[in-house]
């Protein structure tokens, strides 16, 4: 189980740092906690954080869904914050 957490938590240090670099400005960071029931995204000035929790990270991967249900986390808040017009549309690599 330690094996399977951290290569799926290493895939998150792969994404957040991917959305960092595709995003002017952008500052998100993870944490990986067992106070969300799976994830969340938690915003306070202009920074954000993916809050993850670790065996729901663990079977989303295990299952092959990682993008979907962790990577889309992310475009989905962008393109909210686009439809609310509080930022401009563009994709996470």
């Amino acid at each position: 189980m330690t094996n399977s957490l951290k290569s799926a938590e290493e895939m998150v240090e792969h994404l957040i740092a991917s959305v960092n670099r595709s995003h002017d400005g952008a500052a998100w960071s993870y944490d990986l906690t067992s106070d969300v029931d799976n994830i969340e995204v938690a915003s306070a000035r202009g920074a954000h954080t993916l809050r993850i929790h670790p065996c729901w990270l663990r079977y989303v991967v295990s299952q092959g869904e990682f993008r979907s249900c962790v990577a889309d986390e992310i475009e989905a808040w962008y393109l909210l914050r686009h439809l609310t017009g509080e930022v401009p549309v563009t994709s996470v690599a």
